[in-house]
């Protein structure tokens, strides 16, 4: 009877392995579950970072391309500049347009009005009015100074006006001699 007895509790033994190996079972498949959802939630997450980041370095690279637009046209802007700014340059044809194209050019407009005042002087003395003249050149050396319409200071005119002044101080002089 012993014999019989034993076989009867190696029987529950194996219904408790069983249970335990259904529990054990059925723990593995809820773990797997769970890090199937655990990694289906990281997927997601990290597509949803990642459609994160791709349109911020969309954005990126359209701020990008638009600063080297706007780089490509103020490139151009700055020839089309520099090529007006050499032509000037060239008209000008001094030293000093090379480096103060302004102050070249006021020299200029300041020579023209010289040489139309040196004309208007002229004019008048022969037309043999020597008070408007003699006015013409007061205004002259008051808006220019005689030193510098002789070319003796460095912001000088060149020296065809110098030449033209003198002959016309000449004039001015030698008429207001003969009074």
């Amino acid at each position: 009877m012993d014999e019989k007895k034993k076989p009867e509790q190696v029987k529950p033994e194996k219904k408790l392995s069983r249970t335990t190996l259904t529990f054990y079972i059925v723990g593995l498949f809820s773990v797997a579950i769970a890090l199937i959802l655990i990694s289906y939630v990281a997927q997601v997450r990290a597509d949803r970072q990642l459609d994160t980041l791709t349109n911020q370095l969309n954005e990126q690279q359209t701020v990008a391309q638009g600063a080297t637009q706007k780089m490509e046209d103020l490139q151009v802007q700055y020839d089309i500049q520099r090529t007006a700014l050499d032509k000037v340059r060239e008209v000008l044809d001094t030293e000093l347009a090379k480096t103060d194209v302004v102050g070249a050019t006021e020299q200029r407009m300041a020579e023209r009005e010289v040489y139309a005042l040196l004309a208007r002087i002229n004019a008048q003395l022969l037309a043999d009015n020597p008070t408007d003249a003699k006015q013409a050149y007061d205004e002259l050396v008051q808006k220019y100074s005689e030193e510098r319409l002789l070319g003796n200071t460095e912001d000088g005119f060149d020296a065809d006006i110098n030449k033209l002044f003198q002959a016309v101080q000449q004039q001015i002089n030698n008429q207001n001699s003969e009074e």
